[in-house]
C-alpha cells in the first residue's frame, strides 16, 4: 500500500517489506473494529430506559478514550526510542487502529441499542423485511429483482447457516459487523492513494456522513467508501501503465475487475451515477501520445473488464436499465434538487424545514466550504490523477441527477436520483480534504528539514485531533440510533421496533 504518486514512482521498497506492512494493517484495524464491537456486549443495561442509553455511551465514550489514549502514547514512545528508527510502522498500525476504532464504537453502539433482542433495526418491516424475504428465496433456489444485489442474500444465508441463527438474527449480526467494517475499508481504501494519516484523516472524515446512515443497510455505504478510492487508483494505473510489466499490468487488470465485480455484486446503485464519469476521466488520463504505455492500458482495461464482465455484468446491467421504474418518493424529491449538503437516506424522522436555510442566497456554511475545497483541489492540484478522477465523477453525477428530476413532472418517475447526493457529497468531502493534503504537502517541501511538518509532532497532533473528532462523531452516531418511539419517528424508531419484535405474534418466514 505505497503512495502512487502522479509524477514520480513510488519510494522502492521489497514486495516482502511491502506485503508484512500491508497485512498488518489490516489485520490491526479489523481486528480493533471487531473487538471493540464485542467487548460492548459486556455493557449491561436496559436500551429501552433513557438512563441506560445515556450511561451506555457513556461507557462506549470512556472506552474509547483509553484505547485512543494509548494510541496516541505508542506514537509518542515509537517518535522518541531509537530516534524513532520504528514511527513510520507504528504510525501504519496506530492509524490502522484508529480507523477499527472509530467504527468499532459505531457497532458496539448498535450492540447496545438491540441488547435482548434477535432482531435487526426495523425488525420485520421496509428493507429489513426485505432482506429477509429474498434470503430465505435465494436459499430456495430463486433469483432475487434485478434491483437488489444478490451477493449480499447468499452471503447472508451462508452465515446465517454457519453460525446456525435464523436469517432475522443473521440481519442484526450483518448490521453489527457491517457497520465494524467501515472504518477498516474507508482507511484501507485510501492507503491505496495516500499515507497512513492522510488516508485515515480523508478516508475517515469524508465518510463520517455515510457511517451515519449505514447501520441500517451498511452493505450501500461499504460499497461507495471503497468503490471511489478503487476508481482513483484505477485511472491512476492507466495513467502511469509504462511504469509496470505486462506481468504487472495483467495482474492489476485481473484484481481491479474482481474488485469491482464483488462490490457491484454486494450494491450496485453507485455504479450507475459513477459510470459517465469514470469514462471521461479515463478518456482524459489515457495515454494518447505513447504507444508502449497506450498499449499496456487497453491490456488493463481490457482484463478489468472481462473479469468484471464474468462476475458481474448481467447484474451490472439490469441495474443501468433505462426502463427500470422508480417512482418512490423520498422525503427530499420534492426539496431542491441542487441540495447536496446532507445525506439521509429515506430513514425516518423529523427533518424539519427541508433544505436547511441557508445563510447566503439560501446557501448554507457547509455548502461553500465543499464548493471551497473543490475549487482549491482545483488550483493546487489540476493535473492530478485523483482530482481529475474526482472532477469527472462529481460532473457525471451531478449532471445524471438533474438529467432524471427534470422529468419529475413528466413521468411522475423518481429513478432514484436523490441517492446521488450520497456520492455528491462524499466526492466533494475527499476534494476538500485533498486540498488540505496538497496544500501542506506543497508547504512541507519547501520548509526547512527542522520544520514542524516534517517532525513526528505533525502526525502525533493531527491523530489527536481526529481521535477526538472520531470519538464525538461516533457518540452521536450511536445516541440516533437508541431506542425510541418517540412522534414522529426518528432512526431511533429502528431499533424500538426490533424490541417490539418479542411482543408480537412470530411472523411467517418462510420464501
Amino acid at each position: 500500500m505505497t503512495e502512487p504518486a502522479d509524477t514520480a514512482p513510488a519510494a522502492p521498497a521489497s514486495a516482502a517489506h511491502r506485503w508484512i506492512g500491508s497485512s498488518a494493517e489490516i489485520v490491526v484495524s479489523f481486528t480493533t473494529a471487531i473487538w471493540f464491537a464485542c467487548w460492548a456486549r459486556n455493557i449491561g443495561l436496559d436500551p429501552l430506559d433513557r438512563w441506560a442509553q445515556v450511561s451506555g455511551i457513556a461507557a462506549l465514550g470512556f472506552r474509547f478514550t483509553v484505547v485512543a489514549s494509548f494510541l496516541v502514547a505508542a506514537l509518542v514512545i515509537a517518535a522518541k526510542v531509537r530516534n524513532g528508527a520504528a514511527f513510520d510502522l507504528t504510525s501504519r498500525l496506530v492509524c490502522a487502529a484508529a480507523a477499527g476504532l472509530f467504527s468499532g464504537m459505531v457497532a458496539g453502539g448498535i450492540v447496545v441499542a438491540l441488547r435482548g433482542t434477535p432482531w435487526g433495526l426495523n425488525g420485520n418491516e421496509g428493507d429489513a423485511n426485505d432482506l429477509i424475504k429474498w434470503t430465505l428465496r435465494a436459499r430456495g433456489g430463486e433469483d432475487p429483482p434485478f434491483a437488489y444485489p444478490p451477493l449480499t442474500f447468499h452471503l447472508m444465508d451462508r452465515y446465517a447457516r454457519f453460525r446456525d441463527l435464523e436469517i432475522y438474527n443473521a440481519v442484526k449480526h450483518m448490521e453489527i459487523l457491517g457497520t465494524a467494517a467501515l472504518g477498516p475499508l474507508a482507511y484501507l481504501s485510501w492507503r491505496l492513494l495516500l499515507r497512513p494519516g492522510w488516508a485515515l484523516g480523508i478516508g475517515l472524515i469524508a465518510a463520517l456522513p455515510l457511517v451515519d446512515v449505514a447501520p441500517y443497510k451498511p452493505y450501500t455505504s461499504v460499497v461507495l467508501i471503497t468503490l471511489i478510492p478503487l476508481t482513483l487508483r484505477m485511472l491512476q494505473f492507466v495513467r502511469h501503465a509504462d511504469r509496470y510489466s505486462h506481468e504487472q499490468i495483467a495482474r492489476r487488470g485481473v484484481l481491479m475487475g474482481f474488485g469491482f465485480g464483488v462490490l457491484c455484486l454486494l450494491y450496485s446503485g453507485w455504479f450507475k451515477w459513477s459510470t459517465p464519469g469514470v469514462f471521461l476521466a479515463a478518456l482524459i488520463v489515457f495515454p494518447w501520445r505513447s504507444r508502449i504505455a497506450a498499449g499496456k492500458a487497453v491490456l488493463f482495461g481490457t482484463l478489468a473488464l472481462m473479469v468484471f464482465a464474468l462476475l458481474a455484468g448481467g447484474h451490472a446491467l439490469d441495474a443501468i436499465d433505462l426502463n427500470f421504474q422508480d417512482d418512490y418518493h423520498y422525503f427530499d424529491v420534492m426539496a431542491e434538487p441542487g441540495y447536496i449538503a446532507m445525506y439521509r437516506n429515506d430513514l425516518p424522522g423529523n427533518v424539519g424545514p427541508w433544505p436547511p436555510l441557508g445563510e447566503l442566497a439560501g446557501v448554507g456554511l457547509f455548502t461553500i466550504i465543499l464548493c471551497a475545497g473543490f475549487g482549491a483541489a482545483v488550483v493546487l492540484g489540476r493535473g492530478r490523477t485523483v482530482v481529475i478522477g474526482l472532477g469527472s465523477l462529481i460532473v457525471g453525477c451531478w449532471l445524471l441527477r438533474f438529467y432524471y428530476a427534470r422529468d419529475l413532472y413528466v413521468s411522475g418517475l423518481v429513478q432514484l436520483y436523490p441517492r446521488t447526493t450520497a456520492e455528491l457529497q462524499y466526492c466533494l468531502l475527499i476534494s476538500c480534504g485533498y486540498a488540505v493534503y496538497l496544500a501542506v504537502e506543497r508547504a512541507a517541501r519547501r520548509a526547512p528539514p527542522d520544520s514542524v511538518l516534517k517532525a513526528p509532532s505533525a502526525l502525533i497532533g493531527s491523530l489527536c485531533g481526529l481521535l477526538l473528532l472520531l470519538g464525538s462523531a461516533a457518540s452521536q452516531i450511536c445516541d440516533h440510533y437508541m431506542p425510541t418511539d418517540s412522534k414522529p419517528p426518528g432512526t431511533g424508531w429502528l431499533a424500538w421496533k426490533a424490541h417490539q419484535m418479542l411482543k408480537e405474534p412470530p411472523p411467517t418466514l418462510t420464501p
